[in-house]
C-alpha cells in the first residue's frame, strides 16, 4: 500500500518537472485586461469509487495540468479571448489614436461689454462664450483686477453664462480695471476687459471769486460758485431749496437775490452713482440802509476811445437812490467843462459813443446821479484817430530763395494790423514804423489789402516793388521726332526750360508763315511736350521748308530755331514706269517713283498686287503676268492723304 502511494507521487512528481519545461520553451503568454466575469462552476466530481480506484481518480485530476485551467487570465499573445476584448499590444496600438482624438482647446471669451458704466458697489452682468469640453463639475468666477495686477473675485462660481458680479464699494472711481473669467477644472483665463469705474459725485460751493462772504445792496445780485467732482451729469440741491437737475456745467453759477443777509450751502448731491459728499458755504450780506455811492471800475477798459465808436462805461451805484435817479455820462477837456454826452439812464449799465466833434487828445470821464445827486471819480481817457496806414515806396532786389522787409507807417490808435496783397498778415503791432517780412517767389508789386487799429480797418495807401534774382530762364527745343510733317497734322514738339517763370507766362509754338513771319500756332502744353497743329501750306505749295520755335511771354524768352518740312496733303504722286518682253512663266521687273506726300507710301497696281508702307524709293517690284499686261497705279496713299498714280508699265509675254 505504501509502494503504491509512493509511486504515485513520485509519477505526479515527475510529470510536474516536464510540464514546467515545456512551459519555459514555449511562448510566454501575456496577461489580459478583461472583464470581470464570473469564474465557471467546476462540474461535480463523481462519487469516491472503492479506495481500489484512488489511483485512476489521481491520474483524472492530474491530467490536466497541461491544459490551461484559468482562460479568462492567460491567452497566447495572437488570440482573443472574446470578439471584442484586445490583447495587451492591439490594446496598445490603439491608445496613442484615442489620445489624438480626445485633445482639445480649451478658451473662455468676454463678450462686449463697453456699453457699461458702472459705480463701485453695483452689480454687473458679464456674458462669455466657451470652448472645449469642460468638466461636469467646473464652475467659472468673474475676477476684478487693478492697476497693479492684483486680482480678486468679484462673483459666485456658476456652471454657464453670464457671470453676475458686484464691484467692491472700496474700488476707486474714475479709474480703469480690467475684467477676467477664470474656469475651475480645467483652470483657463478669459482675455482681460478693460473697465472704466464711475466716480461718485461732489460739490464745493463759494463765490464767483472764490471768496466765502459779499455785501451788496438791496436788488442786488450776487454769483454763487458750485464746483463739482465726479462723473456728469449731477443734481444738486441748495440750502435755500434751489434744486438743478441733470447739469453738465462745471462750474455750475447761480445768481441770487437775497432780500437779508443768507448763508447758502449744498443739502445734496448726486449722480449715476449716487448720493456725495459736499462742503463749501457762501454767505451773501445785504445792506438794508446803504449809503448811496457812485464809483467807476476797471477804468483802464476805457483809457482809450475812438470817435464815433460805441463804448460801454463800467461804473458801480450803491445804496439806496431816490425814485426817478438817472445816471450820465460826463466828458471834458483836461481844463474844461463836464459836457453830457449820454442820455440819462435808471439800469446802471450805460452805452455811449465820443461825438464826431471831439478831436482826439486827452479828456477826463465821468459817471453823475440825479437823486441824489453823485459825482464819481474822474478818469483819464485818450481820443484815438482812426488808423492811416503807408507802406513806404521800397525797391528791394533780393536773391532767389531771399527775404526782406517792408516798411508800414501807423498814425492813429493802435495796437495796429495790416494785410498785404500776397496774404503776408501781422497784428498786435505796437510801434510805428513796422518792419514786415516778405519772401516773393517771383518779382512782385506789395500793395496793403487792408489795415487797422483800435478804431476798426482804417485808411491804407502806398507800394512797394520787389525784384528777385532768379537764373536766367532759356527753353530748349529739343530734337524733333520728324523733320517732315503734312500740313493740318498735330505733332508733340518736346521741349525743356530752365529757369524761373512768372505766374502769368504762357508757352506757345511760332512758326513762319509764307513771308517769313513768325505766328502763332494753336499749343497744348504739357511737361514734356507741345502739341500743335501745322498750318495749311500756301495754295500751289506742295513742299516748303518752314522754320519753328518756342516762346515764353513772361519772361519774353525763345528756344532755338528749327526746320521743318511741311507737305501739302493729297499731293502724293506715284509714276510707274517700265517695257520689257518675257517668256511664259517669267518674271521681270517694273519701277515706281514716288513725289511729294510723305512716306511711307502704301499703293495697289491695276493686278491687284499691293504695298503696304513703303519708304524705297525709286520702288522696283517684280511682276510675273500670264500674258501680256499694262500695269498702272489703281491706289496711292502716303503720311499726307490720298494721293494719284501717273504712267504704265508694260510687259509683253511670249508664248
Amino acid at each position: 500500500m505504501y509502494r503504491l502511494v509512493f509511486m504515485i507521487f513520485f509519477g505526479l512528481l515527475l510529470l510536474t518537472g516536464k510540464v514546467e519545461a515545456q512551459r519555459r520553451n514555449s511562448t510566454p503568454r501575456k496577461t489580459l485586461i478583461t472583464p470581470k466575469k464570473k469564474a465557471p462552476t467546476p462540474p461535480p466530481a463523481a462519487p469516491a469509487a472503492a479506495k481500489t480506484d484512488s489511483a485512476k481518480q489521481a491520474a483524472a485530476i492530474a491530467t490536466p495540468a497541461v491544459d490551461t485551467t484559468a482562460a479568462d487570465t492567460t491567452m497566447p499573445s495572437a488570440i482573443s479571448a472574446s470578439g471584442d476584448t484586445l490583447t495587451e499590444a492591439a490594446n496598445e496600438a490603439k491608445l496613442p489614436v484615442e489620445k489624438a482624438d480626445t485633445m482639445h482647446a480649451y478658451k473662455i471669451t468676454i463678450e462686449d461689454i463697453s456699453y457699461l458704466a458702472v459705480c463701485p458697489g453695483t452689480n454687473i452682468t458679464i456674458p462669455f462664450k466657451t470652448d472645449g469640453p469642460f468638466d461636469e463639475d467646473n464652475t467659472f468666477i468673474a475676477h476684478i483686477i487693478d492697476a497693479t495686477g492684483k486680482s480678486v473675485p468679484i462673483s459666485l462660481p456658476v456652471k454657464k453664462s453670464p457671470v453676475k458680479a458686484v464691484i467692491p464699494s472700496y474700488k476707486v472711481g474714475g479709474e480703469v480695471y480690467r475684467i477676467q473669467i477664470i474656469s475651475s477644472i480645467p483652470v483657463i483665463k478669459s482675455q482681460e476687459v478693460p473697465l472704466r469705474l464711475l466716480q461718485a459725485p461732489a460739490a464745493r460751493i463759494d463765490l464767483i471769486d472764490g471768496t466765502q462772504t459779499v455785501r451788496i445792496m438791496p436788488g442786488q445780485e450776487a454769483h454763487l460758485r458750485v464746483n463739482l467732482t465726479g462723473a456728469a451729469p449731477w443734481s444738486f440741491r441748495l440750502s435755500d431749496s434751489t434744486t438743478v437737475l441733470q447739469t453738465l456745467s462745471n462750474p455750475h453759477y447761480i445768481t441770487v437775490k437775497p432780500t437779508d443777509v443768507k448763508a447758502y450751502r449744498i443739502t445734496g448731491v448726486s449722480n449715476a452713482c449716487g448720493s456725495g459728499t459736499t462742503s463749501g458755504e457762501a454767505i451773501v450780506n445785504v445792506n438794508n440802509n446803504p449809503e448811496p455811492k457812485l464809483e467807476l471800475k476797471e477804468a483802464d477798459k476805457i483809457a482809450k476811445l475812438c470817435a464815433g465808436v460805441p463804448f460801454q462805461v463800467p461804473f458801480n451805484a450803491t445804496g439806496k437812490y431816490k425814485e426817478g435817479n438817472k445816471f450820465i455820462v460826463q466828458i471834458a477837456e483836461r481844463t474844461g467843462a463836464f459836457k453830457n454826452i449820454s442820455t440819462p439812464d435808471s439800469t446802471g449799465y450805460i452805452t455811449t459813443q465820443i461825438p464826431d466833434s471831439y478831436k482826439p487828445g486827452e479828456y477826463r470821464i465821468r459817471v453823475t446821479s440825479t437823486a441824489p445827486y453823485l459825482v464819481s471819480q474822474t478818469a483819464n481817457v485818450s481820443i484815438v484817430s482812426p488808423t492811416v496806414a503807408t507802406l513806404q515806396k521800397d525797391s528791394l532786389r533780393l536773391g532767389e530763395n531771399e527775404s526782406g522787409q517792408l516798411t508800414v507807417k501807423f498814425t492813429g490808435g493802435g495796437p495796429w494790423f495790416v494785410l498785404l496783397s500776397d496774404g503776408t498778415y501781422e497784428n498786435n503791432i505796437q510801434e510805428s514804423p513796422h518792419k514786415i517780412k516778405v519772401k516773393p517767389f517771383y518779382d512782385t508789386n506789395y500793395q496793403i489789402s487792408s489795415a487797422g487799429g483800435l478804431c476798426g480797418v482804417g485808411k491804407f495807401s502806398g507800394s512797394a516793388k520787389v525784384t528777385v534774382k532768379a537764373p536766367p530762364a532759356s527753353i530748349t527745343l529739343e530734337k524733333l521726332p520728324q523733320n517732315m510733317v503734312c500740313a493740318g497734322s498735330t505733332i508733340d514738339i518736346p521741349y525743356k526750360t530752365e529757369g524761373r517763370y512768372n505766374p502769368n507766362n504762357k508757352f506757345t509754338v511760332q512758326m513762319t508763315d509764307k513771308s517769313g513771319r513768325f505766328v502763332t500756332l494753336p499749343t497744348t502744353v504739357t511737361p514734356t511736350a507741345m502739341q500743335v497743329k501745322i498750318a495749311a501750306a500756301a495754295p500751289g505749295d506742295t513742299s516748303k521748308i518752314q522754320k519753328i520755335r518756342i516762346v515764353s511771354s513772361s519772361p519774353a524768352v525763345s528756344s532755338a530755331i528749327e526746320e521743318l518740312e511741311v507737305i501739302a496733303p493729297d499731293k502724293a504722286i506715284a509714276e510707274v514706269s517700265g517695257r520689257g518682253t518675257i517668256s511664259a512663266g517669267r518674271s521681270t521687273r517694273i519701277q515706281l517713283r514716288f513725289k511729294n506726300g510723305l512716306p511711307p507710301w502704301s499703293f495697289t497696281l491695276s493686278d491687284g498686287t499691293a504695298i503696304n508702307g513703303t519708304f524705297l524709293n525709286p520702288y522696283l517690284i517684280s511682276v510675273s503676268p500670264a500674258s501680256t499686261t499694262e500695269y498702272t497705279i489703281s491706289s496711292l496713299k502716303s503720311g499726307c492723304g490720298t494721293g494719284t498714280g501717273r504712267g504704265s508699265a508694260v510687259v509683253t509675254v511670249e508664248n
